[in-house]
């Protein structure tokens, strides 16, 4: 009897750890020590101030010396965050352009610029860029985050940081609900690996649809056990676009519609144009700077540009030369000139 008992006793904790195992719970901690989403609303600093994200994208993965030099020009700004544009391979060209794996030893450089210069980096993966299938490629994006290499070094970090899953992983066409479940899958693994900081989420149909986020951000929120979400529109809305055309009145509307959610939103991605087959396709990107101010949401550029790779530049680079001397057009105007602009808006987090 003794032994059946024991047997009894063996079998019920196999299974109690099992149930445990599945239903597994990040450790709690304490996420207002560093920046973080105050009540699930805003984002916050250590010291509690409202952060509200102005600044740039940075194409470091296109960047010699992983865009060392353009993290200095972009701090005289006064841009107080960095959006980062990661792949899990890229090419080197610091070593002639060979491709070569992306490890944790070539990004934690760019952390430590951007926040020795006061600003927080904000990492994206690029690789699930027009997924066709987010339920399928999310989780090989936590893959690579959860790999030990990055998340080793990120978790140092993660006081300081915001995690971007994924750069517009949806290509249009994905149910709601499913593109919902996905993200929520994914925010668990990175939580139940380690993450506490921020995660972003960008919006579905390459990141441009905000509706997505009046029917289910909520809900990603309160399945979030942290709370600690940030969610991404990337404002490709042209006055008279090849796809959909977005006048003042529908753009004022989108951002009515994001403000009344009451949860902390971005523009993941602002720029003067949408290109479309090498066309630009104007976007009143002033409106959008106007009601980004007024409704105290994030924006990020589109993006920096290139100093010792300017082949790498293109129509949306806001300075040829990778350098703040080289700002010009729309790039100055956003940067600097703007009474919303980087320089005239952005503040600091408490160091």
């Amino acid at each position: 009897m003794k032994t059946l008992k024991t047997g009894l006793a063996l079998i019920c904790a196999v299974i109690f750890c099992l149930a445990c195992k599945k239903d597994r719970r990040p450790v709690e901690v304490d996420i207002t020590t560093g920046i973080h989403v105050k009540d699930g609303k805003f984002l916050a600093d250590k010291c509690g101030n409202k952060v509200i994200l102005r600044g740039v994208n940075m194409g470091n993965i296109y960047a010699v010396n992983f865009g060392l030099k353009e993290i200095e020009e972009i701090e005289k700004t006064g841009a107080n965050s960095v959006r980062i544009v990661l792949e899990k391979n890229y090419k080197d060209w610091s070593n002639g352009g060979a491709v070569s794996p992306l490890t944790a030893a070539k990004i934690e450089p760019i952390i430590n610029a951007c926040l020795n210069k006061g600003m927080i980096p904000v990492l994206e993966l690029h690789d699930y860029t027009g997924s066709a299938n987010v339920t399928a490629d999310l989780p090989k994006a936590v893959q690579w985050w959860t790999s030990n290499d990055i998340k080793s070094m990120l978790q140092r970090h993660q006081k300081s940081i915001i995690l971007n899953i994924a750069n517009e992983p949806d290509a249009g066409g994905t149910p709601d609900a499913t593109y919902a479940a996905a993200n929520k899958d994914a925010v668990a693994s990175l939580r139940n690996a380690g993450y506490s900081c921020p995660i972003m989420i960008d919006a579905p149909y390459w990141c441009k649809d905000p509706a997505f986020f009046s029917y289910k951000a909520k809900e990603l929120m309160e399945a979030d056990p942290l709370h600690n979400l940030i969610f991404s529109v990337h404002a490709y809305w042209p006055t008279n676009g090849p796809f959909d055309n977005y006048s003042d009145a529908k753009i004022t509307g989108n951002f009515n519609a994001l403000k009344n959610l009451n949860l902390p939103i971005v523009l993941g991605e602002l720029a003067h144009a949408d290109i479309q087959n090498g066309l630009a396709y104007n976007i009143n990107y002033r409106l959008l700077m106007k009601l980004c101010q007024e409704n105290e949401f994030g924006y990020l550029a589109w993006w920096w540009g290139f100093n010792n790779n300017p082949g790498a530049n293109n129509q949306l680079s806001m300075t040829n030369t990778g350098l703040y001397s080289g700002l010009a057009n729309a790039g100055k105007v956003i940067a600097v000139d703007d009474v919303n602009s980087i320089k005239n808006t952005s503040k600091r987090v408490c160091p």
